[in-house]
């Protein structure tokens, strides 16, 4: 009877223990539960413009999550609320399209994009340090897909030089943007952006270090056909983190962590003139409760870090300021 009693003691001490765990478990796991990511970030998605660009000044209208951006009136403006925002949210790389006069100010942040210009330049500009990614290459807005003769040789001369390319897709401009700016955005069509139309470019270039933009948004059943079926195939999450319901971002990005492809996801912003987009970019990845701290830190960092090839030198010294 003893021993009956003395077994039925510990069977309640340890069904006791199992419903509540040690109170220094129960703080752990609620600290990690949607913790905040606070470590290096590397934006794949930025822009730089020049004085009197019409993009200055700009409104963003409503977007889907119904919240409208003050567009910031000069390019000295725009470039300085950029720059305070990379500061205060740890930015330590960025992608900027048409960064080069930025370099001079913060020269190791900036990756300069660019692709805009006639093959024997690109060549130029990379030779001389100018051009570190070909980006952003939008087509889209003028009609024309990925598999379109004319943009093969931008395709090819990327693959020769290993440099990577961020290929624009859906969403293009502001939620109805073909309908507020027709002249700005009077080419692109909706069933033009299927991610599907870089599988030809893929095949003939498979060594091509490639991410679509925005994700890929809304075609996430292609994104993963086309991830599955090539490994040098990434996505940066700009606009969508800012411009979507927060619900439907964090569907989409769920979709994709799911599925397994959580180390080829980029952090972006697209920040064009409107600097206050960081900030919620940033935090709609850090309120995804969804993600782990460690997957945080993929997105933000270690995946765009591994996707440039960042020298391990360079990751540490990111790491440990």
């Amino acid at each position: 009877m003893k021993a009956q009693a003395t077994f039925l003691l510990l069977a309640v001490f340890l069904l006791c223990s199992c419903k509540n765990p040690p109170r220094e478990n129960a703080i752990a796991s609620a600290k990690t539960e949607n913790e905040t990511y606070y470590g290096p970030i590397i934006d794949m998605h930025i822009h730089a413009y020049s004085e009197g660009d019409p993009m200055l000044g700009m409104a963003h209208p409503p977007t889907l999550r119904n919240k409208t951006y003050k567009g910031a009136r000069t390019a000295t403006e725009q470039k300085q609320q950029t720059l305070e925002r990379f500061r205060k949210h740890n930015f330590v790389k960025a992608m900027v399209t048409n960064g080069q006069s930025w370099k001079t100010e913060v020269q190791d942040l900036i990756l300069v994009g660019l692709a805009n210009t006639d093959i024997d330049s690109l060549r130029k500009k990379h030779a001389e340090g100018n051009v570190q990614v070909l980006a952003e290459m939008a087509p889209f807005y003028a009609g024309i897909t990925a598999d379109d003769p004319s943009l093969e040789p931008y395709f090819a001369l990327a693959q020769e030089l290993d440099i990577p390319v961020g290929f624009h897709v859906l969403p293009g401009g502001p939620n109805y943007g073909f309908h507020l700016m027709p002249q700005m955005l009077g080419g692109m069509r909706a069933y033009n952006a299927n991610p599907l139309q870089l599988e030809g470019v893929l095949v003939k270039f498979p060594e091509l270090r490639l991410y679509i933009m925005h994700g890929g948004w809304p075609y996430v059943e292609d994104i993963k056909a086309l991830m599955y079926a090539h490994p040098n195939v990434y996505v940066d999450i700009a606009v969508i983190n800012w411009i979507l319901p927060q619900e439907e971002f964090h569907s989409y990005l769920k979709s994709l962590i799911t599925s397994g492809f959580g180390s080829r996801i980029l952090f972006g912003t697209d920040q064009m003139v409107w600097p206050e987009t960081i900030d919620d970019a940033v935090a709609a990845v850090n309120s995804a409760n969804f993600l782990t701290f460690e997957q945080k830190e993929d997105i933000f960092y270690d995946n765009a870090a591994d996707f440039l090839g960042l020298t391990e030198e360079e990751i540490k010294a990111h790491k440990e300021n």
